[in-house]
């Protein structure tokens, strides 16, 4: 039920939300009705590569740029040869010298005078544009459509309507402004690019800096320019092109005045790490070229956008009413469980966010995405590879997101020279090692704090999506050319680094579980008082399920091509000498199988249930004992550490239950999340910024720390929530949570090589199920319930299936496609 203070809002609000609902004309979106107080609020479009934040303010708009080639502050040094120092630090592993071994590997990096440090994520400028104005505003709102990447500010002044529209063209690599009212002349004010705001320019202690950045604005005919320099590439800046329909152009040194127009239309082009004399008339020169009709670029733009974010769909929403403001659905989410229409708007975000910051041939989705308004971001916007950007892209393949992919691929496979050089130099191993923080610039490992420098399972991690790709996808040529090759990387590294124990098992020394620290593995120096964590390990069960996984999916890879026998033996060996899974006492899976390392619940990280998620290892139906092991595990997490979880561990955590099955905890995930981690434009943050005691605490600077991993990480759970999979097995609405009893889904991707589309009623206990087989595939299906009736147009495909009467075995052809209709009992 709503609380009686959203509904009296509600009711308050009526008559703005009716001119809101009547003007909104886009299917899949948000709506917001006041503006943004700061960058984080924003109002986010992009096309991959520039990213724009738009703040809706009536009378001085701002929107923030990004270009995601814009980082600084980066040094790159050789990686001395440390390889000699792997075997004192097992041997002093061996002998129980923990705090010796956690800081020895730091401790000689920089005796050698190794002295590195990632980039930082910086802001490209600010497009300003004042707007004259007469009365106070009224029918405020802004609007972006999730299907174009189009924002729209909205305002009534007076008796004439107002509106500001913007976005991020894919095919020509501008941003575009259209200002118009429904009155002829009456679009007054003016525009000018400057850096951006110098405020952002603070330390995550509080304390402001200076940046560095030089920077001019100039304005020559129709055009503002902005120079900068400073970036690690050198110059970057942009141009914006003033057209206007109708009324008077003028200037002054800084800015474009229009006046009594009845449109403008802004062209904004960007340049990064180019010399400004060469790129700012290029700039021009392509401005120009283009055509000043807002609609017509627009039209160049939409179709592309909207044939990626529809490549897949979901509808949890009965009533079909998806205009609700963030606003409200937020106040509603303090009080209640989060609405059906917040969970499908964040969903619907989720993969609008990946689309729009992600795309083949560029960069990566970093921490903050696309979009950045500090100049010292946390963690510096890096690549956070023991965890945030699996998260960001887990979504990708069952959301049908195959091209946002390409980034990720892209990215890793241009750096694999500098990946088997880290893995030398440090470890003296072959294969490939993969630093857990990255900026874009380099592959070379550049921070030897411990839980970073003995984090070895950053690639084999990473390898799971290149296979994840041939599953999903059917791509015999990837798997082949690009999976295939990866994971021989990571199974090269394995083979030298992994050593035997005295019963003649593998071994994982050093290791490391994410960030995390055993229980009374607290160290203070008694000269100093500092205390120190210990950060290295013996044998932690994700390191253990990594390499189980990649020597276990390169098999089967190679025996599906028929190639690499020998090597198909070999691994085979490896994995047969894989240390079992442990549990504790209170039947929770260990997260480090040594007796020496007592597990920590109080922790965000999640790693030790990486067999069950987001590894396929663990299911009910392959081992119930460790299924339940994982269960008891994460239970541990949600009750005893919740003050210890973030907005991205929340997201993990329901990815988990999802797994597990259990659809009312991964809501319950889910729902603190919204309650604790949202910003108004539903962006997420790392912890509760209201400091409302749920989660860990944290500050950067004058904010709790933005990241964007939760937001992608959202998606995924719901998919695993309505159709989880693994090689040899597709969930139907395994984890449905009472509230979800009707909705639909369609076209998503599984790892059993079909494409999926389902509707369903619970009430009715009735699904309909779609089936289409992007290969040939032979699965188990495995149904929410015992089955009353079973109807499909081609019954030849199905068959009784081992694990009992709620599954059936599936058989198809690559085209195949079959239709069912399921009445449960």
């Amino acid at each position: 039920m709503m609380n009686k203070y959203i509904a009296l809002l509600l009711g308050l609000t009526s008559a703005a939300m009716g001119s809101v609902a009547e003007e909104a004309a886009y299917r899949r979106g948000m709506t917001m009705i006041t503006p943004a107080v700061q960058w984080r609020e924003g109002l986010p479009s992009g096309n991959g590569k520039i990213g724009a934040l738009v703040y809706g303010s009536v009378n001085e708009e701002r929107v923030l740029f990004n270009h995601n080639e814009l980082w600084y502050g980066g040094v790159i040094d050789d990686v001395p040869d440390v390889s000699g120092e792997l075997e004192v630090v097992r041997e002093l592993l061996l002998e129980g010298k923990y705090l010796e071994a956690n800081g020895h590997y730091t401790k000689t990096l920089r005796e050698k005078g190794f002295n590195a440090r990632n980039a930082a994520y910086h802001p490209a400028f600010d497009l300003l544009v004042t707007s004259d104005t007469e009365r106070m505003f009224e029918d405020y709102s802004r609007t972006l459509d999730f299907e174009t990447g189009e924002v729209n500010v909205k305002w009534r002044d007076g008796e004439t309507r107002f509106s500001r529209r913007l976005f991020v063209s894919i095919p020509d690599d501008v941003s575009v402004m259209s200002i118009r009212s429904d009155r002829p002349g009456a679009v007054s004010g003016r525009v000018t690019l400057d850096i951006h705001d110098l405020r952002d320019a603070i330390l995550q202690n509080g304390e402001r800096f200076d940046p560095g950045f030089t920077f001019r604005t100039v304005v020559e005919d129709d055009f503002v320019e902005f120079h900068a320099d400073g970036s690690d590439g050198g110059q970057f800046g942009g141009v914006v092109r003033v057209v206007a329909d109708g009324g008077e152009l003028d200037a002054d040194t800084a800015s474009i005045h229009f006046s009594n127009a009845d449109e403008v239309v802004l062209i904004v082009g960007f340049f990064a790490n180019e010399e400004s004399g060469t790129a700012v008339p290029r700039l021009k020169n392509q401005l120009a070229a283009l055509d000043g009709d807002y609609e017509k670029l627009f039209r160049r733009h939409q179709p592309l956008h909207r044939e990626k974010f529809n490549s897949m769909g979901l509808n949890l929403n009965g009533t079909n009413q998806r205009d609700t403001p963030n606003e409200l659905l937020l106040l509603d989410a303090y009080q209640n469980p989060a609405s059906p229409e917040l969970i499908e708007r964040l969903f619907d975000y989720g993969r609008y966010l990946l689309i729009s910051s992600s795309r083949s041939g560029g960069y990566p989705a970093n921490l903050q995405g696309i979009w950045n308004g500090d100049y010292r971001p946390p963690w510096s916007s890096l690549y956070g590879i023991n965890e945030n950007l699996q998260m960001t892209y887990w979504q990708g393949l069952p959301g049908n997101m195959k091209e946002s992919m390409m980034a990720f691929y892209d990215y890793f496979d241009s750096h694999m020279d500098e990946f088997r050089y880290n893995a030398k130099q440090l470890w003296g191993c072959d294969g490939i090692y993969i630093p857990p923080f990255m900026s874009p610039d380099s592959g070379i490992m550049r921070h030897t704090a411990p839980h970073v420098v003995y984090w070895t399972d950053a690639a084999g991690w990473l390898a799971s999506f290149y296979y994840d790709y041939y599953l999903f996808t059917g791509d015999e040529a990837f798997l082949r050319n690009r999976a295939i090759p990866f994971m021989m990387e990571v199974a090269a590294f394995y083979e030298d680094f992994i050593v035997k124990d005295g019963q003649g098992e593998n071994m994982f020394l050093p290791s490391q579980s994410p960030e995390n620290q055993p229980v009374e593995m607290v160290v203070t120096d008694p000269e100093s008082g500092r205390q120190t964590k210990i950060k290295v390990q013996i044998n932690s069960t994700i390191a253990v399920a990594i390499a189980k996984e990649n020597f276990s999916n390169l098999i089967n890879a190679c025996e599906t091509l028929g190639i690499e026998q020998a090597g198909v033996e070999r691994w085979k060996r490896m994995l047969a000498d894989m240390p079992e899974y442990q549990v504790n006492d209170d039947g929770a899976l260990k997260e480090w199988m040594h007796p020496d390392f007592k597990d920590n619940y109080e922790h965000r990280h999640q790693s030790h249930l990486y067999p069950l998620f987001p590894g396929q290892e663990i299911t009910e139906e392959t081992n119930a004992e460790l299924f339940e092991a994982c269960r008891i595990a994460i239970e541990q997490r949600l009750v005893i550490g919740l003050k210890s979880q973030t907005g991205w561990s929340l997201a993990h955590m329901a990815n988990v239950y999802a797994r597990l099955g259990d659809g009312e905890k991964a809501q319950e995930a889910l729902n603190i999340l919204s309650r604790s981690c949202l910003g108004q434009n539903l962006f997420t943050y790392h912890n509760d910024w209201r400091n409302m005691g749920v989660t860990m605490p944290f500050t950067w600077g004058n904010s709790a720390p933005f990241q964007m991993d939760a937001n992608f990480g959202i998606p995924a759970a719901i998919m695993e929530m309505l159709c989880g999979s693994t090689s040899d097995m597709l969930r139907i609405l395994p984890a449905l949570p009472s509230e979800w009893s009707t909705g639909a889904f369609n076209d998503m991707l599984t790892r059993t090589g079909v494409r999926t589309s389902a509707s369903w009623d619970i009430e009715q206990k009735e699904i309909e199920l779609s089936l289409y087989a992007e290969r040939d595939t032979v699965f188990d299906l495995k149904f929410p319930a015992e089955i009353s009736e079973l109807n499909c147009n081609r019954p030849e495909a199905l068959s009784a299936s081992e694990y009992g009467t709620r599954y059936r075995t599936v058989k198809l052809a690559k085209g195949d496609q079959v239709q069912l209709q399921i009445k449960l009992r």
